[in-house]
């Protein structure tokens, strides 16, 4: 209806305090944060298009602009929120490679919070994985690499028989806003969802009974990605996609409500006038 909607601001304004406290930076008010969001929204409306596919994407971030390098925390801090005009995240297939070596966070660490080292950190070992071939990574504990943690930048999860599983949160595993939206959509559609640590030893087993049904990604810019494949050391595991799969349900009904087609019954919609 040519209406401006915004998704979850509350979560996301939450969650970017969140990683404020973890990085030392002084949390952001929330009237500053939320008119300074929809005035800019209001600015930038010509940017989101109409067509199917489509969505305007809002990145809000804090740096450190004080005078001065030396390694302690700021004083002086600047927040700023820029938007872009987002399509598919990825277009093709998407196949990972589970990494054994490398770790993306580690406990104690920040990878709970949206941090820039955190991408930084998965830089080098995406490349070395894109260079084999593969679009991403799945990220195992930094200890043992037995638990799967993340796929790339995005939180995962896995179809076993009819339950969706994925990984519990922790420190090194970041808290989507998708992933909690997921969550609550899978059980309002009576599908069951559990979180838990989950080994790669376990996947492997659950895939060679055939009962490994599935896997997919999700995140904000992605949405809901389905996963061809999964490589771990020399076995393969692939995938097909089909419109009973959970993750083609899962967003069909999540872009539905994000694009006020189906009823917003938990209120995560915000109009932008």
């Amino acid at each position: 209806n040519n209406e401006l909607l915004l998704f979850r601001k509350n979560d996301n304004f939450k969650r970017l305090n969140k990683s404020a406290i973890r990085l030392s930076i002084p949390q952001i008010p929330e009237d500053l944060f939320m008119d300074g969001l929809e005035k800019l929204l209001s600015l930038d409306s010509k940017w989101c298009k109409n067509d199917d596919g489509y969505s305007l994407y809002i990145r809000p971030f804090v740096y450190a602009s004080e005078d001065g390098v030396k390694a302690s925390s700021a004083k002086e801090f600047t927040f700023i929120i820029i938007t872009s005009p987002s399509t598919k995240y990825y277009s093709g297939e998407i196949n990972l490679l589970v990494e054994e070596n490398y770790a993306r966070a580690s406990k104690g660490g920040v990878g709970f919070a949206k941090a820039a080292g955190n991408y930084a950190a998965s830089f080098y070992p995406t490349r070395q994985a894109n260079l084999r071939g593969f679009q991403q990574v799945v990220w195992t504990d930094a200890v043992d690499h037995k638990y799967i943690e993340e796929c790339g930048t995005m939180n995962i999860w896995f179809r076993i028989r009819d339950k969706l599983i994925t990984p519990s949160l922790s420190d090194s595993i970041l808290d989507g806003i998708t992933r909690k939206s997921i969550i609550t959509l899978a059980k309002d559609m009576g599908i069951i969802v559990e979180e838990k640590k989950i080994l790669m030893s376990e996947l492997i087993e659950a895939y060679r009974l055939n009962d490994l049904k599935e896997v997919f990604g999700s995140g904000t810019a992605v949405a809901i990605s389905p996963i061809s494949s999964i490589t771990f050391r020399d076995q393969k595991m692939n995938f097909k996609s089909s419109n009973d799969n959970f993750s083609y349900v899962l967003k069909q009904k999540l872009q539905k409500i994000q694009k006020g087609e189906d009823k917003d019954i938990h209120s995560w919609i915000t109009k932008i006038s």
